[in-house]
Protein backbone atom coordinates (compact mmCIF):
# COMPACT_ATOMS: atom_id res chain seq x y z
CA UNK A 1 0.00 0.00 0.00
CA UNK A 2 1.44 3.35 -0.88
CA UNK A 3 1.75 6.34 1.43
CA UNK A 4 -1.11 8.23 -0.20
CA UNK A 5 -3.62 5.45 0.47
CA UNK A 6 -2.39 4.98 4.02
CA UNK A 7 -2.72 8.69 4.75
CA UNK A 8 -6.24 8.71 3.24
CA UNK A 9 -7.23 5.80 5.54
CA UNK A 10 -5.88 7.64 8.60
CA UNK A 11 -7.91 10.73 7.68
CA UNK A 12 -11.05 8.61 7.20
CA UNK A 13 -10.43 6.80 10.49
CA UNK A 14 -10.10 10.15 12.28
CA UNK A 15 -13.26 11.56 10.68
CA UNK A 16 -15.31 8.44 11.50
CA UNK A 17 -13.88 8.40 15.03
CA UNK A 18 -15.04 11.99 15.57
CA UNK A 19 -18.49 11.18 14.18
CA UNK A 20 -18.72 8.15 16.50
CA UNK A 21 -17.76 10.16 19.59
CA UNK A 22 -20.28 12.87 18.66
CA UNK A 23 -23.03 10.29 18.17
CA UNK A 24 -22.22 8.63 21.50
CA UNK A 25 -22.35 11.97 23.34
CA UNK A 26 -25.73 12.80 21.75
CA UNK A 27 -27.11 9.41 22.79
CA UNK A 28 -25.89 9.90 26.36
CA UNK A 29 -27.42 13.40 26.44
CA UNK A 30 -30.75 12.01 25.19
CA UNK A 31 -30.76 9.29 27.85
CA UNK A 32 -29.82 11.45 30.83
CA UNK A 33 -31.59 14.67 29.93
CA UNK A 34 -30.38 18.25 30.15
CA UNK A 35 -27.63 19.35 32.52
CA UNK A 36 -28.69 20.17 36.12
CA UNK A 37 -28.67 23.89 35.39
CA UNK A 38 -31.50 23.42 32.82
CA UNK A 39 -33.64 20.86 34.69
CA UNK A 40 -36.98 22.04 36.02
CA UNK A 41 -37.38 24.82 33.53
CA UNK A 42 -39.50 25.09 30.45
CA UNK A 43 -38.63 26.84 27.24
CA UNK A 44 -36.54 30.01 27.65
CA UNK A 45 -35.72 29.22 31.28
CA UNK A 46 -39.18 29.68 32.79
CA UNK A 47 -39.66 27.25 35.69
CA UNK A 48 -42.23 24.46 35.63
CA UNK A 49 -44.82 24.81 38.39
CA UNK A 50 -44.51 22.19 41.13
CA UNK A 51 -46.74 19.18 40.46
CA UNK A 52 -48.64 16.83 42.73
CA UNK A 53 -49.47 13.17 42.18
CA UNK A 54 -53.02 12.14 43.11
CA UNK A 55 -53.77 8.44 42.92
CA UNK A 56 -56.42 6.10 44.18
CA UNK A 57 -58.88 3.31 43.57
CA UNK A 58 -62.61 3.45 42.83
CA UNK A 59 -64.94 0.58 43.77
CA UNK A 60 -68.64 -0.14 44.03
CA UNK A 61 -69.99 0.43 47.53
CA UNK A 62 -72.37 -2.55 47.43
CA UNK A 63 -70.05 -5.18 45.92
CA UNK A 64 -66.52 -3.89 46.77
CA UNK A 65 -65.56 -4.61 43.15
CA UNK A 66 -63.34 -2.12 41.28
CA UNK A 67 -65.03 0.03 38.63
CA UNK A 68 -63.46 0.55 35.23
CA UNK A 69 -64.09 3.71 33.16
CA UNK A 70 -64.94 6.28 35.84
CA UNK A 71 -63.84 9.80 34.84
CA UNK A 72 -61.82 11.45 37.61
CA UNK A 73 -61.40 15.19 37.04
CA UNK A 74 -59.88 18.05 39.03
CA UNK A 75 -61.80 21.34 39.05
CA UNK A 76 -59.96 24.55 38.07
CA UNK A 77 -57.08 22.53 36.61
CA UNK A 78 -58.62 20.77 33.64
CA UNK A 79 -56.81 17.50 34.33
CA UNK A 80 -58.68 14.23 34.19
CA UNK A 81 -58.07 10.49 34.02
CA UNK A 82 -60.15 7.35 33.70
CA UNK A 83 -60.02 4.43 36.07
CA UNK A 84 -58.17 1.46 34.62
CA UNK A 85 -58.16 -2.23 35.49
CA UNK A 86 -58.56 -2.62 39.23
CA UNK A 87 -60.34 0.75 39.42
CA UNK A 88 -57.05 2.63 39.80
CA UNK A 89 -56.32 6.16 38.57
CA UNK A 90 -53.32 8.50 38.54
CA UNK A 91 -53.30 12.27 38.04
CA UNK A 92 -50.38 14.72 37.93
CA UNK A 93 -51.66 18.23 38.57
CA UNK A 94 -50.17 21.63 39.46
CA UNK A 95 -49.66 21.97 43.22
CA UNK A 96 -52.48 23.77 45.05
CA UNK A 97 -53.72 24.12 48.61
CA UNK A 98 -56.95 22.26 47.86
CA UNK A 99 -58.30 20.04 45.08
CA UNK A 100 -61.91 19.39 44.15
CA UNK A 101 -62.18 15.94 42.57
CA UNK A 102 -65.20 14.75 40.61
CA UNK A 103 -65.89 11.06 39.98
CA UNK A 104 -68.38 10.56 37.17
CA UNK A 105 -69.71 7.40 35.53
CA UNK A 106 -69.55 8.30 31.85
CA UNK A 107 -70.37 4.95 30.27
CA UNK A 108 -73.86 4.44 31.71
CA UNK A 109 -74.67 0.90 32.78
CA UNK A 110 -71.53 -0.59 31.20
CA UNK A 111 -68.68 -1.61 33.53
CA UNK A 112 -70.57 -2.74 36.65
CA UNK A 113 -73.63 -0.47 36.53
CA UNK A 114 -74.71 3.15 36.76
CA UNK A 115 -73.21 5.17 39.61
CA UNK A 116 -73.96 8.56 41.17
CA UNK A 117 -71.44 11.35 40.66
CA UNK A 118 -69.25 12.07 43.70
CA UNK A 119 -67.39 15.28 44.56
CA UNK A 120 -64.53 15.19 47.07
CA UNK A 121 -62.34 17.96 48.47
CA UNK A 122 -58.73 16.97 49.03
CA UNK A 123 -56.21 19.04 50.99
CA UNK A 124 -52.61 19.19 49.80
CA UNK A 125 -51.52 17.25 52.92
CA UNK A 126 -53.53 14.22 51.82
CA UNK A 127 -52.30 13.95 48.23
CA UNK A 128 -49.66 11.35 49.09
CA UNK A 129 -52.31 9.00 50.49
CA UNK A 130 -54.03 6.51 48.19
CA UNK A 131 -57.66 7.57 47.85
CA UNK A 132 -60.24 4.83 48.26
CA UNK A 133 -63.52 5.96 46.71
CA UNK A 134 -66.77 4.02 47.12
CA UNK A 135 -69.39 4.82 44.47
CA UNK A 136 -73.06 4.20 45.13
CA UNK A 137 -75.31 2.81 42.40
CA UNK A 138 -77.78 5.26 40.90
CA UNK A 139 -81.26 3.74 41.03
CA UNK A 140 -83.36 4.77 38.03
CA UNK A 141 -86.95 5.62 39.04
CA UNK A 142 -88.28 4.54 35.62
CA UNK A 143 -87.04 0.96 36.11
CA UNK A 144 -89.54 0.09 38.90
Amino acid sequence: MNKKQERFRKVLRTVFGCIGVSAASLIIQACYGPPPSRRGSAEYGTPYPPRTHIHGRVKANETDKPILGIKVSVDKVGSYAYTAEGGVFDLYVPAQEEYILRFKDIDGKDNSGLFKEITLTLNKDKTEDTLLVDMVEDIDINEG
